[in-house]
């Protein structure tokens, strides 16, 4: 399926689509603070996704963007909350072509799944599968993308939504969660997974509660941006994972800005180089959904930023793929409260 034909504009810089979505839009961005090394960075507006949704999970196989499950809001008003419900779609992008097509459902509907890629099949790890905060599970599965099948796998020791996964080596590290606790605290477990014999082992605890992660991993170290720790606090600084000496510590790094609810949350692949990308969310500062696209750069553990994307927009997911960054789904900002945004962004990248 591919999306509707639409004209582009540019304003400050930025590529927009003159086209609107039924009940959504594109608004322009303000002025453009670039990262020197990437200038020529422009944000483009790509094939709509065909089925609008938050909360879904996102992987990169063989140059190909594989977006999983998600939560649905119907109606789009406040209201619609309580009517929201987890969908177990898989629809797959082609950046060759611009266009999504549909691939085989999930075995069962799914949103905030920790997902990973080990020997290009996905791993797709707990999640909610009625909505928000109503039913975390255990189930897990494999998907490969060969055979567009599933196979169920192992289920998670704890059940959990909202945890992120990261294969380091022949191990995939689950880690980070939110719960249904009455108390507001975060499962700060960490497992680690073993794709040969389909087991667990209990790894050493984070050293905070953690949701709302982007997450990469560079010389041996898994590092976590989480938007929330415990009690819905905004997290500041960076958990580091040291897979070898199974540690994990906090970095007293400070933010660009705090947020959470990221765009670029659980995916698997959202680092170029050694740069992890941090976009758009939910600002503490301006209390809307937020523009900014932000990075840090886990080799010399400082964060940086690039071109606003075309809109505030938070809770997608996305992928790099080749030298571009690719956002689908999430909401977007203008709105009071949500409307699913259906447009795919990319961002391309100058060579090193």
């Amino acid at each position: 399926m591919t999306g509707t034909p639409r004209t582009l504009l540019v304003v400050s810089g930025i590529l927009l689509s003159a086209v609107a979505l039924a009940g959504c839009r594109t608004s322009g961005s303000g002025a453009i603070c670039l990262d020197g090394a990437m200038e020529t960075g422009t944000w483009r507006i790509l094939a709509d996704v065909p089925v609008g949704r938050f909360g879904g999970a996102a992987a990169v196989v063989n140059g190909r963007l594989h977006l999983f499950g998600g939560v649905n809001m119907n109606p789009h008003t406040p209201e619609g909350q309580d009517k929201a419900e987890a969908v177990d779609l898989h629809h797959v992008y082609d950046p060759a072509s611009d266009r999504w097509w549909e691939a085989a459902p999930m075995p069962d509907k799914k949103g905030w799944p920790a997902i990973a890629v080990y020997q290009d099949r996905i791993y797709i790890f707990g999640g909610d599968n009625k909505a928000i905060d109503r039913s975390m599970t255990t189930e897990s599965w494999v998907y490969d993308p060969k055979t567009d099948t599933y196979q169920t796998i192992t289920p998670l020791p704890h059940a959990r939504s909202y945890c992120h996964a990261v294969p380091v080596g022949r191990h995939i590290y689950v880690f980070g969660a939110r719960t249904l606790r009455s108390d507001g605290r975060a499962d700060r477990s960490t497992f680690r997974y073993d794709p040969r014999r389909n087991t667990y082992t209990r790894m050493a605890d984070l050293p905070e509660g953690a949701r709302f992660i982007v997450h990469g991993s560079y010389k041996g170290c898994i590092y976590a941006v989480h938007g929330e720790t415990d009690l819905e606090t905004y997290a500041d600084g960076v958990l580091k994972y040291d897979v070898a000496a199974n540690t994990w510590t906090k970095l007293a790094i400070p933010r660009i800005e705090q947020r959470k609810w990221y765009l670029t949350q659980h995916s698997t692949h959202v680092a170029i180089g050694s740069k992890l990308f941090i976009l758009g969310g939910w600002s503490k500062v301006t209390e809307s959904r937020s523009d900014k696209a932000t990075y840090f750069d886990m080799a010399t553990e400082t964060f940086g930023q690039v071109a606003p994307m075309p809109n505030g927009r938070c809770c997608g997911a996305a992928g790099v793929i080749g030298d571009k960054l690719y956002v689908a789904g999430g909401f977007w900002q203008w709105v009071d409260d949500v409307c699913e945004c259906q447009e795919t962004w990319g961002f391309p990248f100058p060579p090193p």
